[in-house]
């Protein structure tokens, strides 16, 4: 499974039937908490593509890099 290459901490804590997952973004250098009562884990897990921290940060990224290879 691909992860987002922003994503510094991951992991996944059973509390009964809900499942925690608990995740750092260094994008917006915050710690999040998720919830919930099936497998589903975060946007940086699943499809973070669509993230638009991910887009934003890539975004960034590709245009300094741009600016350094003109």
């Amino acid at each position: 499974m691909r992860r987002c290459p922003y994503l510094e901490e991951y992991y996944k804590d059973r509390l009964g039937p809900i499942r925690v997952y608990h995740f750092d973004c260094h994008v917006d250098h915050r710690s999040k908490v998720k919830r919930s009562l099936r497998d589903s884990p975060p946007i940086c897990v699943r499809n973070y593509e669509d993230c638009p921290l991910y887009v934003a940060e890539k975004r960034r990224e590709d245009g300094l890099i741009t600016r350094y290879t003109d």
